[in-house]
């Protein structure tokens, strides 16, 4: 449900006993979050006079402020950047940031004719009771296509999402300081160096003092800076570049209060920086691992906008679906859900552009995919170098998000949808509803 996907982090847990104070909100949300800390803090305290055990006590407060957290989200229908992490909200908490905060509202959208509704019903029921088009809508909306096999966001991250990955590994294992050990079979951005738990590492994986790095770092000409955790829609990425990397650097360090990787930038090949030159303009190919092989169901182009130099949709960037002969397709979508045919700044068509090397990207996909056998659903966020090689930029393990990816480009696993529902539900009663 990210808009360059939903991140992932335990970052937010607290190891003190009483649980994080609430943030300001409304006056229904204040109220209700300070009963359930008053609540727990009792529990906490009853705990503490019958155990010993401190790393209970921790594990206990850590269970807390994932309660409270899901409260803030029901109650607020919105997440905090850098410090929610989204693979512990419950279900109702997801169903609720997605209407709240991911979706655009559907506020003057056409109703569908009673022949969709009735097709859209067809098709889901051997899966849920009852099933709202409000998805179906928007999708048909924006793109003047309609199909009852698309897949909507609440089921695809309740339900679909939930099966194929496992979300209490990924809250530990989507660290970017981890991508080198985990995918060193294909390429990456140089690394200069990280902080991992309270260790700076450089750029060979080896140990060594923070005196020592920045030094080295001081001697670059830019540098991009990246939480490694929690870092959802590009949030806690910066760069610097000149008289920045000696004037700023401890700056933007102090920042991130979590992991954090250091690498030099990616130079994009000539055809891609031409989409937009500010930002590095990436593919998001989504990708299933089954029994036999590793399976593309979907293709995007992310596209800058203005003066930004990240291409997420949430930072006003453009999804725009890719063919297989790497064409771009005629509509790009915005993170508020309108649809163009044309780059707002340069003017240029989409379906007259073409992404270079694409190849590479699904080679690189299908390399680094089979180890990750614990998330066999996966977003990735692949850049085409300058030499034309695909470079990984971020593997989504869970929550990447497909609504602009639907209206782009179709139902997310097209001809597939049935039989990918099939293994999700199988041998599962009907009890989940989507509520109209």
């Amino acid at each position: 449900m990210k808009s360059g996907g939903m991140q992932i982090s335990s970052a937010f847990l607290h190891s003190g006993n009483r649980p994080e104070q609430p943030s300001k909100g409304s006056s229904l949300e204040r109220v209700v979050i300070v009963l359930a800390e008053k609540i727990l803090y009792i529990k906490n305290d009853m705990f503490r006079k019958n155990s010993s055990f401190d790393m209970e006590k921790e594990r206990l407060s850590a269970m807390n402020n994932i309660l409270l957290e899901n409260i803030r989200c029901i109650i607020t229908g919105s997440y905090r950047e850098g410090k929610t992490d989204l693979n512990t909200l419950s279900n109702p908490a997801l169903i609720r940031v997605d209407r709240r905060t991911v979706t655009p509202s559907l506020k003057g959208v056409p109703k569908l004719p009673e022949r969709q509704k009735r097709a859209v019903r067809r098709f889901y029921r051997p899966y849920v009771r009852r099933m709202t088009d409000r998805y179906h809508r928007y999708y048909t909306s924006k793109n003047g296509v309609f199909r009852p096999d698309y897949l909507p966001e609440e089921l695809y991250v309740t339900q679909v999402d939930r099966y194929f990955s496992d979300r209490q590994e990924a809250r530990f294992l989507d660290n970017k300081c981890y991508y080198y050990r985990l995918f060193s079979n294909v390429k990456q951005p140089e690394l200069i160096g990280m902080r991992i738990g309270g260790s700076w590492l450089d750029g060979r994986l080896l140990p060594v003092s923070y005196a020592h790095l920045k030094k080295r770092m001081q001697k670059e000409q830019e540098l991009v800076i990246k939480r490694a955790v929690n870092s959802q829609g590009g949030y806690g990425v910066h760069f610097l570049s000149g008289s920045e990397v000696k004037r700023k650097l401890d700056e933007r360090i102090r920042t991130i209060p979590c992991d954090l990787v250091i690498q030099r930038p990616v130079r994009q090949h000539p055809d891609l920086a031409r989409l937009h030159p500010e930002s590095v303009n990436t593919l998001r190919i989504v990708s299933l691992l089954t029994q036999e092989k590793v399976k593309i169901y979907a293709v995007c182009l992310k596209i800058g906008v203005g003066k930004e130099r990240v291409d997420n949709g949430c930072h006003g960037g453009i999804y725009c679906g890719v063919r297989p002969d790497g064409r771009l397709r005629k509509l790009g979508v915005t993170d508020d859900g309108r649809t163009v045919e044309r780059h707002p700044q340069l003017g240029y068509r989409f379906e007259e552009q073409r992404v270079p090397c694409l190849k590479s990207a699904l080679t690189l996909v299908r390399r680094a995919h089979p180890f990750m056998g614990r998330f066999r659903l996966i977003s990735w966020d692949i850049a085409i170098d300058e030499k034309g090689e695909a470079v990984l930029i971020e593997a989504n393990l869970s929550l990447g998000g497909i609504n602009d990816v639907q209206i782009c480009s179709g139902p997310l696993f097209g001809r597939d949808t049935k039989k990918v529902l099939d293994e999700v539900f199988r041998n599962r009663r009907r009890k989940w509803n989507i509520w109209f």
